[in-house]
């Protein structure tokens, strides 16, 4: 960047002007003027230019003074006038100056600035001047000055440092604050406080903070129960003070500064050993009557009645506070002053959402308006009102109060407040519901249970005595549903379940009822009954519901009903004895083959208390060994060989003698015992064979029954395994039976049991073959090797003429049927000897029935088996 020549040019002259201004000689510039530097007129121009400035610059200058000598006037004024006393002290410590409020209250005539205190405070003052000169500032409190009435001047100063002028030394400014009304003040106090119930004190610090009290109020005595003088023989009264407090003590009294006051409370051991609370107000200033130390002034006061009222006031709002309930307080007009904690947490709403506003914040539109009105009258009438009402928390949410709402009154006893203690108790109402529903219902199937059953069928009762009509209970049971439980799991068995409810809801009407009283077990009250065979329509219309097969994921159920019957007023006119007589028919029912009806008679009542005695019977029975074992032959029915035996059980009873198996083998399967039945019998069945083979007897496979119940145990194989290898036997010399129902029950699980014992070398066959629902997808998959044709088919081919019958179709078909699948057919129940013609004729040769021999006794049947023919 260039700088311009006439700006140089400007710059030289303004520098030559200043030179001849300052110098008051041209010699300097007549020579650059010589030389040519510069014109004479651009030099006098720019002379006059500086001039100027230089006129201006004074007379500013002479206006700052004026305005400093104005300012300093007026701070003199201020000064003179001031009506605190203040003083300005040299550096050396001499009074210089005075205002007119210092001259009237101190004696003057010393020049020291220490010299203005009585002796003993003399070196008080020189310590703070000399802080003053160090620090720049320092006060002292209390000193005792000369008056200028010819006294004394009790007052507190004040010395603050001036700065002064470069290279000069500072001064100080000292104010001054008369204190000597408030100390005489304080000593007529001392004379008042003596004949005050109060108590109130002076003490005087000895030095190390010890205090000793030099005078003291009597009323001391009904304080603390101490005499004044024993008080004060312990020179301090923190002897009074308990340790817990001695803190507190130490702090706030006795360290207290010059000037500091302080107030606290502490607890006081009384001379009986009881506590006084006391309120103790303390001041502390210097004493400067003797050597300087702190004095305290001090009072008591007992609070002990207030501290007691308030702590029980403190706790009953700490207990309202901290309740578990809601409390909430209004005044007369329902506007909120008060909620607690517990109203918080429960509503969502803060304290200040809710404070001054309406109750009508919380009211929930569903609250009937005759019950508020009912609330508030009696409310205003003096009375509580007590009851359960739904709220409306902030969220929206609504929840149900229980609410207990008293008027409060005041000291005049008017009704200023209303006060409202409540519980959310929604949760409690829900349970309360889930417990009803609980107590009523089946959770499984959602339908009545026992209880609900048998209060709708006493009303029932009640309603058909008074309108004289005629009532049906059906009692229903599923046919084997512990097969099912057994072989597919408790979570199949309960869905399949809540599908026979569903199946039985639809054949209801709209006065009948369902429900579920346990297990298998639904009974059907019909609330109106025109005729019996109504009852019995219905029965074989749930019969027919239930043989629909039903479907369960992969699962396709097929199960049987049973269902006992029980009218009013035929059989019962009491609710346990309409239960009980259905429940009756049932048994009878499921005794007589299961997926059938009965109706309840005074005959079936008999019959059922037989079957308990039958069962009783029967497990004695198991203790004592009393079970047998007969055979049947299964023959070669062209030639009479015998080619295996069925072992079929039998009970030799003590006094009933031989009972059939048709007797007690059905109540053994309800029962559960024909799982104590069934492995004695296999075991029987192997030891016989081992002794039969000891003995030299020709030896022939021998078939054992297993019922459902045994079918689906866990480790069936390997409890049958158990049993051959402890007998000595081998799997060619047994073979097992199946029912085709048993086999459905659970064909994956069926199959797979089957399997194992395949594999272990058994033989098995499929009984009863065409009775049940086996497809022919499912009886390729089981592992049988036989099929034996039902005794039911066989029973109706008594000669040619029945050749066209439905039966012989079904028999021809099996025969068919076992032929293209490789398997043998056995056909039993041959009991004619045209039922063996027709055998031989369609190509079935094995067959077993009282044609060829009956099941007999090991006895009968060894010397058949050693002739090997029963012809």
């Amino acid at each position: 960047m260039k700088i311009s020549k006439t700006l140089v040019e400007s710059t030289r002259l303004r520098e030559q002007a200043r030179r001849i201004l300052r110098d008051h000689s041209f010699d300097s510039a007549l020579t650059e003027f010589k030389r040519g530097e510069f014109s004479l007129d651009m030099l006098l121009e720019e002379l006059h230019i500086y001039h100027a400035e230089l006129l201006i610059q004074q007379e500013a200058l002479h206006e700052s003074q004026e305005a400093n000598e104005l300012s300093l006037a007026r701070f003199i004024r201020l000064y003179e006038n001031l009506p605190l006393p203040t003083l300005l002290v040299s550096w050396q410590g001499r009074v210089k100056e005075a205002n007119s409020a210092a001259t009237s209250l101190l004696k003057l005539n010393r020049q020291l600035f220490s010299h203005l205190a009585n002796p003993h405070h003399v070196p008080v003052l020189e310590n703070a001047f000399q802080q003053a000169r160090t620090t720049g500032k320092a006060e002292c409190t209390e000193i005792s000055l000369h008056s200028a009435k010819h006294g004394t001047v009790i007052a507190d100063l004040m010395l603050i440092r001036l700065p002064g002028p470069v290279g000069e030394d500072a001064e100080f400014v000292c104010t001054i604050v008369d204190q000597t009304e408030r100390i005489g003040r304080e000593a007529r106090y001392q004379q008042l406080t003596a004949i005050m119930s109060d108590v109130a004190y002076s003490c005087i610090e000895l030095g190390d903070g010890k205090f000793k009290i030099d005078w003291m109020t009597g009323s001391v005595e009904s304080l603390i129960g101490y005499s004044l003088n024993e008080v004060l023989a312990h020179g301090c009264w923190s002897f009074l003070v308990i340790p817990e407090d001695m803190e507190i003590f130490n702090v706030q009294v006795l360290q207290l500064k010059p000037g500091e006051t302080k107030t606290c409370e502490l607890r006081l051991r009384n001379q009986d050993g009881s506590l006084r609370w006391v309120r103790t107000t303390n001041e502390c200033v210097f004493d400067f009557s003797k050597t300087p130390a702190r004095r305290l002034y001090g009072g008591l006061v007992n609070i002990t009645e207030q501290h007691q009222h308030a702590t029980k006031i403190q706790r009953l709002a700490l207990v309202v506070e901290q309740s578990p309930s809601i409390v909430l307080i209004t005044d007369l007009e329902g506007n909120i002053e008060y909620v607690n904690q517990c109203f918080c947490e429960t509503t969502g709403y803060s304290r200040e959402d809710v404070f001054g506003k309406s109750v009508n914040l919380l009211r929930n539109e569903s609250t009937p308006a005759v019950m508020e009105a009912e609330m508030w009258k009696l409310l205003r009438n003096g009375q509580s009102w007590r009851g359960e009402f739904q709220n409306r928390k902030k969220s929206g949410e609504i929840y149900w109060e229980q609410a207990l709402i008293t008027p409060l009154r005041n000291e005049d006893h008017l009704i200023s407040h209303f006060v409202k203690l409540a519980e959310d108790v929604s949760e409690k109402r829900l349970l309360s519901a889930q417990l009803s529903y609980i107590t009523h219902y089946d959770p499984l199937t959602g339908l009545p249970n026992r209880t609900l059953m048998r209060e709708r069928v006493t009303q029932a009762l009640i309603l058909a005595a008074r309108e004289h009509h005629r009532l049906a209970l059906l009692s229903i049971d599923i046919d084997n549903l512990k097969f099912i439980n057994d072989s597919l799991g408790h979570e199949t068995g309960d869905r399949l379940l809540q599908a026979v409810a569903q199946r039985l809801r639809m054949l209801l009407r709209e006065e009948d009822m369902l429900a579920r009283l346990g297990g298998d077990n639904f009974v059907l009250l019909i609330g109106q009954v025109r005729q019996v065979r109504d009852t019995a329509g219905l029965a074989e219309r749930i019969q027919a519901a239930l043989d629909e097969p039903i479907l369960l994921g992969e699962n396709q159920m097929h199960i049987t009903a049973s269902v006992g019957i029980a009218l009013y007023p035929e059989d019962a006119e009491t609710t346990d004895m309409l239960i009980n007589h259905a429940d009756t028919a049932l048994h009878i029912a499921k005794a007589d083959g299961r997926h059938t009806y009965r109706f309840y008679t005074a005959t079936l009542n008999q019959q059922l208390l037989e079957q308990f005695q039958v069962e009783q019977a029967l497990r004695l029975a198991i203790e004592r060994q009393e079970l047998v074992l007969y055979y049947q032959p299964r023959v070669n029915i062209a030639t009479g060989a015998i080619l295996s035996l069925e072992a079929l059980v039998r009970w030799n009873h003590p006094e009933w003698g031989l009972v059939q198996p048709g007797r007690f083998i059905p109540i053994a399967e309800a029962t559960g015992l024909i799982l104590q039945i069934g492995p004695l019998v296999l075991r029987q069945a192997c030891e016989q064979i081992k002794l039969w083979r000891a003995e030299g007897v020709p030896v022939v496979p021998v078939a054992v029954n297993l019922s459902a119940n045994e079918l689906y145990q866990d480790n069936l194989a390997q409890r049958i395994q158990t049993i051959v290898h402890d007998t000595g036997v081998t799997p060619a010399d047994l073979e097992f039976e199946v029912t085709e129902s048993a086999a459905m029950h659970s064909i994956e699980k069926a199959v797979m049991i089957l399997s194992a014992l395949r594999e272990q070398g058994f033989s098995l066959s499929l009984d009863d073959f065409g009775t049940g629902y086996a497809s022919l997808s499912y009886l390729n998959r089981l592992p049988v090797q036989a099929l034996k044709i039902d005794r039911s088919f066989l029973a109706e081919i008594n000669s040619a003429e029945d050749a066209l019958t439905q039966s012989v179709t079904i028999v021809k078909a099996i025969i068919g049927l076992g032929a293209n699948l490789g398997l043998h057919i056995i056909a039993e129940g041959v009991e004619t000897k045209e039922q063996r013609d027709f055998l031989i004729n369609h190509h079935c040769f094995v067959a077993q029935g009282y044609l060829f021999a009956k099941p007999l006794p090991v006895d009968v049947i060894t010397p058949l088996l050693r002739t090997g023919n029963v012809l």
